[in-house]
């Protein structure tokens, strides 16, 4: 299979809709998070979880599928193309998860999450966070002859992740929710399993489209999304994420946490509203990275430019990392 099949950059339509999807991804994982909180109980947290756990899930599984279209469009023979997919390890949701002998909820946990899941859900939305910026690194330059490879695996890895979590919110519903509700709050009606990729194209597909004269300007939240996930790459870089039991390090997930809780500032309306389901120590630690934030906006020129640009004059500030 010939090293250079797709060029030496990811086509610009292609970085385009990663950008846009790399953002939305990552508001994704805001919802996650906040539905997590016991002051966001009346709102349902395993609907609400599984709801938003998927849509995380499926907006990575349409990029993936972005490339392995072009893959198979460039020639990749097929088992080439399940193998950088992961195939063989793929996690995803299903409405008869196996129950789990001993793990019952009780009533009041079926209201407010327990904190053994909690636990689960920061892990989770902190590792795939953490990997968002690596898929963005690789895919700016308008040259790197190995992106194929480097955007596939962070988001490949992350899906299964986030389709462990799901079946974690399914297990312990299980008894408790009926097979149709599972599957309606798992959204499987939208599941791409990578198994069955490249899916088809059709006609105003996103990969179809040019995103390139998509612009914004240093306020815009697309602009800041991709700061704040520049800056959580930024203080890790060449630093080692996982402790020595495997996990993410305590302060590499709070930092990755911080980052989801400062987004959530800058999506909410003007006032302090969205404090209410925050401690006082999440509040300070999610104004610090904000502050951080203002001072790398500030950097930026102060006009609207396309967001391919704003991420490479953002990924400027570091110097390019080997893979981790």
């Amino acid at each position: 299979m010939p090293r250079n099949t797709l060029g030496d950059a990811m086509p610009p339509a292609l970085r385009s809709a990663a950008i846009v999807y790399a953002v939305e991804t990552a508001g994704h994982l805001c919802e996650v998070l906040r539905y997590s909180s016991p002051a966001m109980a009346e709102h349902g947290w395993a609907r609400m979880c599984m709801y938003r756990t998927a849509d995380a899930m499926d907006t990575i599984g349409f990029l993936v599928d972005g490339i392995a279209v072009r893959l198979q469009g460039f020639g990749w023979e097929p088992a080439a193309i399940r193998g950088l997919l992961k195939v063989d390890q793929e996690f995803v949701r299903t409405a008869r998860p196996e129950r789990v002998g001993g793990r019952r909820l009780t009533e009041r946990e079926l209201h407010v999450m327990p904190e053994w899941i909690v636990a689960q859900v920061r892990d989770c939305v902190a590792f795939v966070l953490l990997r968002i910026p690596v898929m963005l690194r690789a895919a700016a330059p308008e040259r790197n002859d190995l992106w194929v490879r480097q955007c596939l695996a962070p988001m490949v890895d992350s899906m299964d992740r986030l389709g462990r979590l799901a079946r974690v919110f399914a297990t312990v519903h299980v008894d408790v929710l009926d097979e149709h509700m599972l599957r309606r709050y798992q959204h499987l009606f939208q599941q791409r399993p990578r198994a069955e990729m490249p899916y088809p194209e059709r006609p105003g597909d996103v990969f179809r489209t040019s995103w390139g004269d998509v612009s914004a300007g240093p306020e815009a939240y697309e602009v800041r999304a991709l700061a704040l996930l520049v800056l959580l790459d930024e203080r890790f870089e060449r630093r080692w994420w996982q402790g020595a039991g495997g996990g993410l390090r305590p302060e590499v997930r709070n930092a990755a946490v911080a980052t989801l809780h400062a987004l959530e500032t800058e999506m909410s309306p003007p006032g302090d509203g969205h404090r209410y389901w925050l401690t006082e120590a999440e509040w300070i630690y999610a104004e610090a990275v904000s502050a951080a934030l203002r001072d790398r906006l500030a950097a930026l020129p102060d006009r609207e430019q396309p967001l391919p640009e704003v991420l490479r004059a953002l990924f400027e500030r570091t110097p390019v990392r080997s893979e981790r």
